[in-house]
């Protein structure tokens, strides 16, 4: 028993501490690109920021030639390290860098193939036209470099090195920026941005496997050991993770490609503005997300159903308590928030980022049972929904868009979403994993749903009484309202184990701070 209860306390300590790197390292880059975002608008124009936009999410399909090869990856590298074996380690990797090298110059191939004809498929303007075909070339071949430099960021997943992965990404946002700053200061334009990324790309190889290598100096990066019958098991495994990747695709980028089909091109800038703002709480999420495939896949190898559902449980309300406080800000400050970010133009968009924002909600309660399955090896079932819901989505934003506009685009997202996650993810992951709907119930969706209630109070009436208008009043607002609802949550919804973790994590903290203070 004294074992188990060091495993469970090894276990939290993991996940909480990779969680909080996670968050130190996208709390970065959303500050870098929140800043850096009203000066690419201001310098590119709204015309060239809606084609960067726009080729972007077009091009952006092509990573989907990964297959799903990164979760695979991600999975076996954690199972086979759990178990100690060293030599499927390396051949998994060999195997995996040589399908990404392949892919990725396939993913080179078709953007050739398809920049000559993009303009003609889309509104844009005759002046537009030979840069938007330029650009469709630089960005597939960013593309199709990046696909099998996911490698080592996908072992490091896999090896739960979390911390590493939040370092690494925030050294590659912050290149980016920098190098975005730099051409567009030196005069260059969107062709210039797109080319920033593919050095940066390359740049960060040499870190990555260098790191790994520290870890685990057995491992060694390269083509020798790539099996055949790897591939088939790879491939076999991850074909659901592409489907799934698909779908999601289809889900977040398809709306600016039906925008820009229907609507003149202008259109794309606040709809896309309006989603990024509305993706901040999903992001800020999945910082605590990624955490629980790697680990879901270690206790499966384990055969240990016990923390499985543990997992879940917990997994699943943490969720929702990281989402909600950040969801509720942005909805109840969509107006101001957008007016100090980009400029008042865009404040009559707020309420797309309401809409979507709701959509991401839902979307993301279920993203724990999903990463579950994946660990599992049960999720093939989840790629059929997932192609369900693009595919509605697809079809609706398309019907809608020609009565309703953005807000008809954003409607045809929100109703695909709600009807799949919890009409059969939430059905089918309860069903595998072995928990009631009482259990979800009391345990995961009212301890986390009860404090955002005061929270949502305190947020409005203080937007009513200051009429934030400036950063700093927003930011006073959102940490107010992110102060009630984890003052709520660990009152009404937290379990006392995450009530003594958190405890002894902050001491931790506080020791390790004052330890750094007094060698100063």
């Amino acid at each position: 028993m004294g074992i188990d209860t060091r495993k469970d306390a090894g276990i939290r300590q993991r996940v909480l501490l990779s969680t909080a790197i996670n968050f130190v390292g996208i709390f970065i880059t959303f500050g870098t690109w929140f800043i850096l975002t009203p000066f690419i608008l201001n310098r590119l124009g709204t015309s060239h920021y809606g084609l960067w936009i726009l080729v972007g999410s077009v091009v952006a399909y092509g990573s989907l030639l990964d297959l799903g090869v990164g979760g695979t990856v991600i999975k076996y590298i954690a199972e086979h390290h759990a178990k100690g074996d060293i030599a499927s380690e390396r051949n998994l990797i060999a195997t995996a860098l040589c399908l990404y090298s392949i892919l990725g110059l396939a993913v080179v191939a078709l953007s050739a193939a398809i920049a000559s004809v993009f303009p003609s498929l889309f509104n844009v303007p005759p002046d537009e036209r030979a840069t938007a075909t330029r650009l469709v070339l630089i960005m597939g071949v960013g593309i199709g470099i990046s696909i099998p430099c996911l490698t080592p960021i996908a072992v490091l997943k896999g090896l739960q090195r979390f911390d590493l992965c939040g370092i690494l990404t925030v050294t590659g946002t912050l290149l980016t920026a920098a190098g975005i700053v730099v051409v567009l200061l030196l005069g260059g334009g969107v062709l210039a941005i797109a080319a920033v990324s593919i050095f940066v790309t390359l740049a960060m190889q040499a870190p990555s496997i260098w790191l790994i290598n520290r870890i685990v100096p057995e491992l060694r990066f390269g083509w020798r050991g790539a099996s055949r019958r790897l591939v088939r098991t790879v491939l076999s495994f991850s074909s659901p993770f592409f489907v799934m990747d698909v779908s999601a695709r289809l889900q977040t980028k398809t709306d600016e490609v039906v925008i820009g089909a229907f609507l003149p091109f202008s259109f794309i800038t606040p709809y896309s503005l309006a989603r990024r703002l509305s993706e901040v709480a999903q992001g800020v999420t999945y910082q605590f997300m990624k955490v629980l495939l790697p680990l879901a896949s270690e206790l499966h190898a384990e055969n240990d159903r016990a923390r499985l559902k543990s997992l879940y449980i917990t997994g699943t309300r943490l969720t929702l308590a990281f989402f909600l406080p950040v969801g509720s800000t942005l909805v109840i400050l969509a107006r101001p928030i957008l007016t100090v970010w980009v400029g008042a133009a865009y404040a009559d968009y707020g309420h797309l980022v309401t809409i979507l924002a709701l959509a991401r909600l839902i979307d993301t309660s279920q993203w724990p049972g999903v990463s579950i399955l994946q660990g599992m090896g049960r999720h093939r079932p989840l790629a059929l929904i997932s192609v369900g819901t693009a595919l509605a989505n697809l079809g609706l934003s398309i019907a809608l868009i020609q009565s309703f506009g953005l807000t008809g685009v954003a409607l045809g997202t929100l109703f695909p979403t709600t009807v799949a996650c919890f009409g059969l993810v939430l059905p089918y992951s309860m069903r595998v994993i072995g928990v009631r709907p009482t259990q979800v119930l009391k345990e995961v969706f009212l301890p986390a749903l009860l404090p955002a209630i005061p929270t949502v109070i305190a947020i409005y009436v203080l937007q009513q009484a200051i009429e934030p208008s400036s950063l700093l009043s927003i930011m006073v607002v959102a940490g107010i309202g992110l102060l009630v609802y984890v003052i709520g949550y660990f009152k009404w919804g937290a379990s006392e184990v995450e009530r003594q973790t958190c405890r002894n994590f902050a001491l931790g903290t506080t020791r390790f701070a004052g330890s750094c203070l007094k060698r100063s």
